[in-house]
């Protein structure tokens, strides 16, 4: 005798909807889930690069700062270092009267001068305070002695050079003069006379 199924069909489709409809739920909530996961990470993840930007806005702002502030600080310096060559230049006006005067003391009849420069660390440019126009000086001042010393660069003519080197002797022992140097001699064009340069460190120290 074959099989009579005594279930409705009606039924059969009915729990077959339901457990279609149940795993669609359970589906749609993974996908819910998994949605909310993401923008979770997504939030976490702009949350993070607007905090490192705003560690870089504030890193370069503070650079920003420190460079200003040093430049301030530079230039200040900078000021200060002028105002103290002025105010050492100020202190320093007595060796030229000094140099001055051990020039009349010890510059004999049978030497003269035709050309004078003097050279200071204070000064600003390379261009040199000048008397006389005989002769021009070098264009470079021998390394004689460091700065902040003074530096006077002598042009002149002898009759002969024991005038030249008594000269030189007694002005290298004069007060005031530190060192005396000869760059060169030699006959003048015309043979008239022997031309010399020299270079003189003063000894001067600041007064307070």
């Amino acid at each position: 005798m074959p099989d009579i199924d005594m279930i409705p069909r009606s039924y059969r489709d009915g729990l077959r909807v339901r457990r279609t409809v149940r795993h669609g739920a359970v589906a749609l909530t993974v996908v819910v889930v998994a949605a909310a996961a993401g923008s979770a990470t997504l939030r976490w993840r702009t949350a993070t690069i607007e905090r490192q930007a705003d560690t870089l806005r504030a890193a370069a702002t503070q650079a920003q700062s420190d460079q200003a502030r040093e430049a301030t600080v530079r230039d200040a310096h900078e000021r200060r270092m002028q105002q103290d060559a002025l105010l050492r230049t100020a202190r320093r006006q007595g060796e030229i009267a000094a140099f001055a005067q051990a020039l009349d003391t010890t510059l004999p009849a049978d030497v003269w001068l035709t050309g004078i420069v003097v050279r200071r660390p204070a000064q600003a440019g390379p261009a040199p305070a000048t008397i006389g126009a005989a002769q021009a000086a070098p264009a470079t001042v021998p390394a004689v002695a460091a700065a902040p010393v003074s530096i006077v660069e002598l042009a002149g003519q002898a009759a002969a050079y024991d005038g030249i080197t008594t000269f030189l002797a007694q002005l290298g022992s004069a007060p005031g003069v530190a060192a005396v140097q000869l760059q060169s001699s030699g006959a003048s064009p015309d043979a008239s006379a022997i031309d010399f340069r020299a270079v003189v460190t003063l000894a001067w120290q600041d007064r307070p």
